[in-house]
């Protein structure tokens, strides 16, 4: 093969590979599309507002939330430089927290049995 000829061959297969990385842009694309859709068909449907009130309900929950009333215990660590840190918290009465919780959401929203 001549130079002209390498140089055209060289070109076409330069304008395939760009082609089939776009077409492997555009399905993979449509992969994560449909994949995001069949995570969510099973899910319930609420629209924005009811969303937003949910979001408000679970702010105001841990804004008003006292986690000193759940007899947190704590375990502390001493770092090389002397340091020590909070190395876990954990609320023992954790039952309490989520029936706190729900009851916020009970408060803001009609739940009823389908």
């Amino acid at each position: 093969m001549t130079k002209v000829e390498l140089e055209t061959k060289v070109n076409e297969l330069e304008l395939t590979l760009n082609s089939l990385e776009l077409n492997a842009k555009v399905i993979k694309d449509d992969l994560a599309e449909a994949n995001t859709k069949l995570a969510n068909v099973n899910k319930p449907v609420i629209d924005d507002l009811v969303a937003d009130k949910m979001y408000e309900a679970i702010s105001g929950f841990f804004e008003d939330f006292d986690f000193n009333e759940y007899d947190p215990s704590y375990e502390f660590d001493i770092d090389y430089d002397g340091r020590i840190n909070v190395s876990s918290v954990e609320l023992n009465e954790v039952h309490l927290f989520t029936d706190e919780l729900q009851n916020r959401i009970l408060q803001e929203f009609n739940i009823v049995n389908e």
